[in-house]
């Protein structure tokens, strides 16, 4: 009897080897004059805007951007984001500004770009590997120039399913004057949801975007301005289920960041303005890292909660 277990042992072992191999793939990066694109075993993962994106026809050209991520990928091909968004054109599938500040005695918000203060673009790119790439963008007051320097490593892992990509950013004063960033309701790491899932946006829509947090959190109303860990969006994209989750790392500022999520349309950020203003000084670097995993189908949270432990064990 204990040669049956010894040799069933050893046949879950294989089963459990085999089962991560075919979870592993080759990743692989492609950078040409607009764009650094990174596949896994071929499957497109993200695409990263060097150059700057101009709006559809008919949209005011201030809401062109560059330094942001478009499209995101779940593993069978969807596009889980949106860029120029009906309604809130602004809004950049993954990226990151900071909305109330004060520079130099003058107020500056680089999120809202129809404002005419400030905006946020690419300003370089850095070192391009197979599964890797840094760029550097910044933050810029339209009256005074740059105002904050920042810089992001993104990395992809070499797994199939879900697709996985660590993001990490470092920001600085482009100047010798502080940045100070006000309270407010939102800022920071953002998020914009397919466009399968905007009701403004009649052509495309199946349905709202739906959530889940770490809290057990499964109501949009309810989820915004809470705390979690991580949050799960998803919905239905071309008739089929798809989402993606992002995880807060526990070394960020204000750990677990407070999250805004909106209420009807399929946005959320990571802001930790909401818990009250701090101080961007010269010399100081402020440091977040976060994780997005994307998949097809419906979040899984235990599954979930596996990936996180993983990632917040990293340093």
């Amino acid at each position: 009897m204990k040669k049956i277990y010894k040799n069933l042992s050893i046949k879950i072992l294989c089963v459990q080897l085999v089962l991560t191999v075919s979870a592993m793939g080759e990743v692989n990066s492609e950078a040409t004059d607009k764009e650094v694109r990174i596949s896994v075993s071929g499957k497109p993962v993200l695409t990263y805007n060097t150059a700057t994106v101009q709006p559809p026809e008919g949209m005011e050209k201030v809401f062109a951007r560059s330094g942001f991520i478009h499209p995101l990928y779940s593993p069978s091909g969807k596009v889980l984001t949106d860029d120029f968004p009906i309604g809130h054109v602004h809004q950049h599938a993954v990226f990151n500004a900071w909305t109330r500040t004060t520079f130099n005695h003058e107020v500056v918000d680089f999120w809202n770009q129809q404002g005419g203060l400030g905006m946020v673009k690419h300003t370089k790119l850095g070192t391009v590997k197979e599964d890797s790439f840094e760029a550097k963008l910044q933050q810029v007051s339209l009256k005074q120039g740059p105002v904050i320097d920042e810089e992001w490593e993104v990395k992809v892992r070499d797994s199939e399913d879900p697709f996985i990509i660590d993001i990490d950013i470092e920001q600085q004063c482009s100047t010798t004057d502080e940045v100070y960033l006000h309270p407010y309701h939102y800022g920071g790491f953002a998020f914009r949801g397919s466009a399968h899932w905007s009701p403004e946006d009649e052509g495309h829509y199946e349905g709202s975007m739906r959530v889940l947090t770490s809290d057990g959190t499964t109501d949009i109303e309810a989820s915004n301005h809470t705390s979690p860990e991580w949050i799960a969006v998803y919905g239905s994209i071309d008739g089929e289920q798809a989402g993606f989750v992002v995880m807060d790392h526990p070394s960020n500022f204000r750990h677990p960041q407070p999250i805004r999520v909106h209420p009807r349309m399929p946005y959320f950020v990571f802001s930790p303005v909401v818990k009250g203003s701090f101080i961007l000084k010269p010399g100081f670097t402020y440091e977040s890292k976060y994780r997005i995993a994307t998949f097809d189908g419906m979040p899984d949270k235990s599954q979930i909660e596996g990936w996180y432990k993983t990632f917040s064990a990293k340093n």
